[in-house]
């Protein structure tokens, strides 16, 4: 096999592969997995690149009718989750998965057993949909994980990709990326939500863009998801979970808080209302956050949010977020520190809060009026006078408000009392330099 040849070899086979039986081809079979097995020791990527190939393409040809005499063999496809070229680590990584994915089949291997299954389950019998492998495939999944670990504790940032914990890294992560872009999705979703801490520290290296790069588009995969009803409950108290675990770590929430917004939009109608509710409070906690950085991402992700909550559950949020801004803030002349600083910047957190809520109700209805949004904008501005960030978050809401609602407000200002309007004119109207 030759870089020039080997496409032509892979298309030959797998022609020659299709709709036959296996054992039409038993001396070219053992050849390929028997013949010259992988050597995770050799120096020549391209030759053990090209043998994980010619495995993976006689799994694709004839799914599980063949993992058994592949597992027999004993590739040590694992010795490779550290090697030194990518080519050979991502044809490990996608070979790993194929393996282990297509061991799962529909099917009893006894009589005996679909009875029992029938009595226990009733008429629908088992539940095929939670499959997390066969016993051998956890433990080799477990493995993989803790041998991540292990290099973690040791690893020294350096140069891009040179630690064994960046090539495990991007191992796992490919293994898990195939089960999204090149076979069954069934086992990535049962592993993932274990080891999501694992994968939200990855998007955060910064020596090494691949594995960030890699670890962003597997939490992606993840949260697009839709999960049965028993399932999406789970994941997103393993996501509420992260967030909670990892409140001294602002990058992970900033990375988290987006993925939690696009899980609950693709299972909303299969999570509870408890679990909804418990989504829109957790995210709203966050814009309490010291960082300024996890307040806005909390501020966007709460705006998405409640476009598909409840009226019962604006009621409560306006309520609560306006609440939050009754308190005004205590004087303090130019060029002179507050009395009390720990106290003032706690108040100035808890303000700018409260106006980020208000916010996020006014972003989330860019196209109409409801009854209770004048009342919302007479709050915020009067809040425009406070010190930064409230003052530019209120003025960046009144003037996304006055962007979406330009074209119809000659109809949007009849919702309006007429002191409403008086105390809202120089907000809402563009200042003219003529005037």
């Amino acid at each position: 096999l030759r870089p020039d040849t080997l496409r032509f070899w892979q298309t030959g086979l797998r022609f020659a592969f299709a709709r036959r039986d296996p054992r039409r081809f038993l001396p070219l079979v053992r050849l390929i997995i028997y013949g010259n097995p992988f050597d995770p020791q050799s120096e020549a990527p391209f030759a053990e690149a090209a043998k994980i190939e010619l495995l993976l393409l006689l799994i694709n040809s004839w799914d599980w009718r063949i993992v058994s005499a592949i597992a027999a063999s004993k590739p040590r496809l694992s010795d490779a989750l550290a090697h030194p070229y990518k080519q050979v680590r991502d044809a490990a990584g996608i070979l790993m998965y194929t393996l282990y994915s297509a061991e799962y089949s529909v099917s009893y291997t006894g009589v005996e057993l679909a009875i029992d299954d029938l009595a226990r389950y009733g008429a629908t019998g088992r539940d095929f949909s939670h499959w997390e492998g066969s016993q051998r495939t956890q433990k080799s999944i477990e493995e993989m994980t803790s041998r991540v670990n292990e290099w973690k504790a040791d690893h020294i940032p350096s140069n891009e990709g040179t630690s064994n914990y960046s090539r495990g890294s991007k191992t796992l992560l490919t293994f898990f990326l195939a089960g999204f872009s090149y076979s069954s999705k069934r086992l990535a979703i049962e592993h993932i939500p274990s080891i999501l801490p694992m994968f939200s520290v990855l998007q955060e290296q910064n020596d090494d863009e691949e594995v960030a790069r890699l670890a962003k588009a597997v939490m992606q995969f993840f949260s697009q998801i839709l999960y049965t009803a028993q399932m999406s409950e789970g994941v997103t108290s393993k996501v509420l979970a992260l967030l909670e675990e990892s409140s001294n770590s602002w990058h992970v929430i900033t990375k988290t808080l987006p993925l939690l917004c696009t899980l609950t939009f693709s299972n909303r109608f299969t999570l509870s209302r408890e679990v909804r509710m418990r989504i829109v409070d957790t995210t709203a906690l966050f814009l309490e956050h010291d960082q300024i950085e996890v307040r806005h991402s909390a501020s966007k992700s709460l705006a998405s949010l409640v476009k598909c909550a409840s009226s019962k559950v604006l009621a409560d949020i306006n309520s609560k977020f306006s609440a939050k801004i009754s308190t005004r803030l205590p004087r303090v002349r130019y060029g002179k520190p507050p009395k009390d600083p720990v106290a003032y910047n706690r108040l100035v957190l808890t303000r700018h809060a409260g106006v980020l809520g208000l916010s996020c109700l006014v972003l989330a209805f860019p196209y109409n009026i409801p009854d209770w949004l004048p009342e919302v904008l007479v709050l915020l501005a009067g809040c425009i006078d406070d010190p930064n960030p409230i003052q530019s978050t209120v003025q960046h809401t009144f003037a996304e408000f006055r962007r979406t609602h330009m074209d119809t407000w000659h109809e949007d200002r009849k919702r309006f009392t007429s002191s409403q309007l008086e105390l809202l004119t120089d907000m809402l109207v563009s200042p003219c330099y003529y005037a």
